[in-house]
């Protein structure tokens, strides 16, 4: 099970759940093997998900996506962060599940896109306590009616 505190999440790919952990040596692997900043590469997601919301089209969104985050960055993240928890993942099974997962939103598969976006959301902001984000709301609409 997944310990958001400690820097886990599990992620479904194609239908196969990964226990992946973030850290700093996550991190600095996924850097080392790519040879790209991951504050770069995960900006980078977050922008091409927050602007693709805007497009209705399934395929016009797919085609932001997958220029912003490509399969190699994807297979490696995941690849990285699940062989932290789990040292009998294998490279190549993360990259054939990436591709059976595919860049397209359906209602069998999610796709590699917006997983690699959900875990880069996680490794930047971390876990969101919804207790904790009720009370800053209920506490700021206070100070919003004084």
């Amino acid at each position: 099970m997944a310990n958001g505190y400690k820097g886990q999440k599990t992620i479904t790919l194609y239908h196969v759940d990964y226990l992946m952990t973030i850290n700093m040596d996550v991190i600095a692997e996924f850097q080392s093997e790519t040879g790209k900043d991951f504050m770069a590469v995960g900006m980078q997601a977050l922008n091409a998900y927050y602007k693709s919301r805007e497009e209705t089209s399934p395929l016009a969104r797919a085609e932001m996506m997958t220029n912003a985050i490509s399969m190699s960055d994807a297979a490696y993240l995941f690849y990285i962060a699940a062989k932290y928890s789990n040292k009998n993942v294998e490279f190549g099974e993360i990259q054939e599940a990436i591709l059976l997962e595919g860049a397209l939103e359906n209602t069998d598969t999610v796709s590699y896109p917006l997983l690699f976006v959900g875990l880069i959301e996680f490794a930047l902001i971390g876990v969101v306590d919804v207790k904790k984000k009720r009370l800053q709301v209920s506490t700021s609409d206070n100070l919003k009616s004084l």
